[in-house]
């Protein structure tokens, strides 16, 4: 009996813990420019990070969520990590300890990152047992909802912050600019079903569908550039290089094309299916595969750099630095690639699967494996 009241009052303890938000109040957070504030850290979806580091890492904390990420990225804003996860909660923890500093909890999934913008975090909530979803305008310094907008059908690609305002991009093709009061600027409806996120630079909004379809949009109005079935079906994020666009397809060829001038400017096969969005630094890009094959190619014309297989299942998008590109591995791995020649100088394991996508900030490296596992661990520069 000793036993069974121990656990009930365990059980008991865990639901109350779950049950009940604990408030998300961030008094002294503003957004800086040191912070990261939407997934790829900015509108061009950038995830080269200018900064040499050892293969040294320490571990500083761990902390967990209720519910499992998808393929996203913890958020940073002042000394607080914001992540959230599929069991319709976001959270805010201190980026120096772990410490929980709150969670607000809702009756569905977020299956994206965030987008933070001046004292507001808007999120999309994909309602439970309904054919729609919801974009929420949170007040993190009061603690309250300040604006919802319904939306139809669910969001699983990745919101875009701009500096006007967010792009948000369902599963059946709409396209929706909000600006940062929550109200709709355009959208567009293509009336195709999208699983890709999108990117921006200073002219167009560029994303895929499961056509094959480039789609470029004039970024002030909405209107259509470009609509061609120029690939394979496309499941890879979209990253903007000035006016170059590189993503992915299911048939695992890499693509760099311009926008400006509506030509492609080469093709890279890699293998298989290709689900990550292409990193890049000054040089080359990087993409890796389902088939476990990470892959560097020139800028210039495609050509392969180096060739790691890893023999996993690469569906992590991967955070590139001058020294090291950070890789997770679906198979409970991150492999530590040097970036120059592509060997593995040291593997992480964790005892689930790694889903989330790798943040550096104030020399803080943050990863995450499933069922909410969040790990912080301080990186070492060398010059």
């Amino acid at each position: 009996m000793g036993f069974l009241r121990k656990y009930f009052t365990f059980i008991l303890s865990v639901v109350i813990t779950y049950s009940c938000s604990t408030p998300f109040i961030l008094k002294n957070a503003r957004v800086d420019n040191n912070g990261v504030y939407t997934f790829g850290k900015n509108e061009n979806r950038n995830f080269y990070y200018d900064v040499a580091i050892s293969e040294k890492l320490e571990l500083k904390w761990s902390a967990s969520t209720n519910g499992s990420q998808p393929n996203t990225s913890v958020l940073v804003l002042s000394n607080f990590v914001i992540v959230s996860d599929l069991s319709g909660r976001i959270y805010a923890f201190d980026k120096e300890t772990g410490k929980l500093i709150g969670y607000e909890k809702y009756n569905g999934a977020v299956s994206t990152a965030a987008v933070i913008n001046n004292l507001r975090i808007y999120f999309v909530l994909n309602e439970k047992f309904e054919s729609y979803s919801t974009l929420k305008m949170f007040d993190y310094v009061n603690n309250k909802i300040l604006a919802e907008d319904k939306i139809n059908g669910a969001v699983a690609n990745e919101m875009l912050r701009l500096d006007e305002g967010m792009v948000v991009l369902t599963d059946r093709g709409e396209l929706i600019k909000y600006n940062y009061v929550g109200y709709r600027d355009y959208s567009i409806n293509l009336k195709t079903s999208t699983n890709c996120s999108p990117a921006a630079n200073d002219k167009f909004i560029a994303f895929g569908t499961l056509k094959g379809e480039l789609v470029i949009l004039n970024r002030k109005d909405g209107t259509i550039y470009y609509r061609e079935i120029i690939a394979g079906p496309i499941q890879s994020g979209f990253t903007f290089d000035n006016d170059l666009i590189y993503f992915g397809d299911s048939d695992g060829i890499l693509y760099a094309f311009d926008s400006v001038n509506k030509k492609m400017l080469w093709q890279s096969k890699t293998g298989s299916k290709i689900v990550a969005t292409p990193v890049y630094d000054h040089t080359k890009i990087v993409i890796g595969n389902l088939s476990g094959r990470v892959i560097a190619v020139d800028k210039k014309n495609g050509e392969k750099i180096w060739l790691q297989n890893t023999k996993g299942i690469i569906n992590t998008t991967p955070l590139l630095t001058r020294t090291f590109l950070i890789q997770p591995d679906y198979n409970k791995k991150v492999y530590l690639i040097n970036a120059a020649t592509g060997s593995i100088v040291d593997t992480l394991e964790f005892d689930r699967r790694v889903k989330l996508t790798p943040v550096i900030n104030d020399g803080i490296l943050f990863l995450g494996s499933d069922r909410g596992q969040i790990n912080a661990y301080q990186t070492f520069e060398v010059k």
